[in-house]
């Protein structure tokens, strides 16, 4: 019984410490930051007048900053539009924030638009189209909720006036809701 007892003595000393030497724990992932909203809305250098009257509202701000610029006619041809923010499935310049179309007397071709670039606090909204000869502008910003900008389309001059790019920065989007089966 000793015999059986030393040996058991023996064992629990031997493994004990064995035990106790744990690995370190697996780090966990940190979580990515998550990523700020980006809504761009279109505007073109015509009178709302001549249109329907279901067209997006002109914001105040974006109407003070149009008639500073010296812009007195202008209509929004899109409403407030999401970016994409995934960098591999974003909104690119090959999809279209708007599908462009005939305003008035103003043949406009479709718009898209892009993130390229998003760092340190900044980020570079990029959207191109309008005309076949493909003109774009670059709309450079703080990347914090509440920041907006106007951009001036210059490329796509015309005797009207030109179009308008504006920028706000939202709130990172909410997760979204797990998709339901329609099919049942």
């Amino acid at each position: 019984m000793t015999r059986h007892l030393l040996v058991l003595i023996f064992s629990t000393l031997i493994l004990v410490p064995c035990a106790t030497q744990a690995k370190e724990p697996t780090p966990k992932k940190a979580a990515q930051p998550k990523s700020n909203q980006v809504y761009v809305k279109i505007i073109m250098p015509t009178d709302p007048m001549d249109h329907d009257k279901d067209r997006p509202v002109v914001e105040s701000w974006i109407a003070e900053d149009l008639k500073k610029l010296g812009q007195a006619r202008f209509t929004a041809v899109t409403g407030w539009v999401p970016l994409e923010l995934d960098p591999f499935t974003g909104t690119l310049v090959r999809d279209s924030v708007w599908n462009g179309g005939e305003l008035v007397d103003i043949w406009c071709c479709p718009v898209g638009a892009d993130i390229p670039e998003r760092a340190e606090g900044r980020i570079k909204v990029l959207l191109s189209g309008w005309g076949p000869g493909g003109a774009h502008v670059t709309v450079s910003l703080t990347d914090e909720p509440g920041t907006r900008a106007i951009a001036a389309v210059e490329q796509f001059k015309m005797k009207q006036g030109m179009p308008y790019v504006a920028v706000l920065i939202g709130p990172p989007p909410e997760k979204p809701a797990a998709p339901t089966d329609r099919k049942k």
